[in-house]
């Protein structure tokens, strides 16, 4: 059986390229975006969502800027496939080397391509104990950091970057205090309470019943405001159970989490591809930074390339600087998001995100880049600058800074 697939077409030659699309058009279950590289790299706009599978038409002059351009893709990379004109083993020997999955010649067989990638990308997914979806969850260090704002807007700017694609959720996890809704002016449901309740039995019909619809586009999963649940009561089982469900609806699924880790909140974060960690410039949120890391590295081994820290009201002039949060975790991704107190106030009173209303202001634009990060597959490559500061004094011993030039 075939699967719903969305492939990318790369290639150097316009009629190359769309020869082929034309040809892959006649299957029905295929979105195809051809994309014609001017460069031996792909913009992150090309891979934003990352696709099911690539599929590269070779030509005699693009032999050695192929494989650049794979070498370019940030891991963990989608099924990858060669396409062109000759027979060529040195060539198959290079695209084995490189993690190509399957050769094509031209002409292609079509059915039997589009038959081919389908059951790799089938057994890829299930090597990887997903259907493709990307996990990324939301979980403040210290209560009040700032992390369901910022988990409403990410969602919302990957929603409107895709047209309004409605394959993309975002739940709610917190069954007691949860106010997610309210962010996007909506009122909480019971819909996650019962997505959970009849977990066997969930699909992508049933789903409908218990999800929230945005304007945008964006799928809404909450608790009811006037449920009491205790977080005991919700078991691991039934969340993984769910997040297998929902792995074959949704291209991704952000989740905003409560501050506290119980088996079901460590069956999501293990499971997660990002988990955003969103703090503050003050040494309590430092400290209990550093204890929430060690814990999902040590105790869940969830390892740092998972990990972002998201410096949230971030202010240049304060004592603690980018570089002591770097210097403490040297091998985490680190993105900050400025002070802008009064436009957040206002977004969350009128229940309208900022990337909808404000996206030109610095905290709208440090949003819309944020959520361009997350949806990179590669966080480190992604750090923020660090802003020019002057001297000042180590703060308890974490590191002396040099005077900006």
């Amino acid at each position: 059986m075939l699967l719903s697939l969305e492939l990318l077409i790369v290639g150097r030659q316009h009629e190359m390229v769309e020869a082929l699309a034309q040809q892959l058009a006649e299957q029905p279950m295929l979105t195809l975006t051809p994309y014609v590289a001017a460069s031996d790299s792909l913009p992150d706009e090309a891979l934003q969502p990352m696709p099911d599978a690539v599929l590269f038409c070779v030509d005699p002059d693009w032999r050695q800027g192929v494989w650049d351009l794979i070498e370019s893709i940030p891991t963990p990379r989608p099924p990858l496939f060669i396409v062109t004109q000759a027979n060529d083993m040195e060539l198959l020997r290079t695209a084995m080397r490189v993690g190509v999955r399957d050769v094509f010649q031209l002409p292609i067989h079509v059915e039997e391509t589009a038959a081919t990638v389908s059951r790799i990308v089938r057994e890829d997914r299930s090597r990887r104990g997903a259907n493709g979806s990307r996990l990324i969850s939301f979980m403040n260090t210290k209560g009040g950091s700032g992390a369901s704002l910022i988990a409403a807007n990410v969602a919302l700017a990957m929603t409107l970057r895709n047209k309004g694609n409605p394959r993309l959720l975002l739940v709610d996890f917190d069954f007691q205090f949860g106010g997610l809704p309210t962010y996007l002016n909506q009122v909480a449901h019971d819909g996650l309470i019962r997505a959970l309740e009849f977990v066997d039995s969930l699909d992508e019909v049933a789903l409908r019943a218990y999800v929230q619809r945005h304007p945008s586009g964006l799928h809404l999963l909450a608790a009811a405001m006037d449920e009491i649940i205790i977080p005991e009561d919700v078991s691991a089982a039934r969340v993984e159970a769910m997040l297998e469900a929902l792995d074959g609806i949704y291209n991704n699924v952000l989740v905003d989490l409560p501050h506290r880790i119980d088996a079901s909140i460590a069956a999501i974060l293990e499971r997660s591809d990002v988990v955003a960690l969103v703090t503050q410039q003050t040494i309590a949120h430092l400290h209990e930074l550093k204890r929430l890391v060690f814990l999902l590295n040590k105790r869940l081994n969830i390892d740092s390339e998972r990990l972002l820290v998201v410096v949230n009201r971030f202010d240049r002039r304060a004592e603690l600087t980018l570089n002591d949060f770097r210097e403490v975790f040297p091998a985490i991704a680190i993105q900050t998001l400025p002070n802008d107190y009064i436009r957040a106030s206002e977004s969350i009173n009128l229940g309208v995100p900022i990337c909808e209303t404000a996206a030109q202001s610095p905290l709208g634009k440090g949003l819309l880049g944020l959520a361009s990060v997350i949806t990179s597959a590669s966080l480190a490559s992604r750090e923020a600058p660090e802003p020019q500061q002057k001297k000042k004094r180590g703060l308890f011993g974490l590191g002396k800074r040099t005077e900006a030039s």
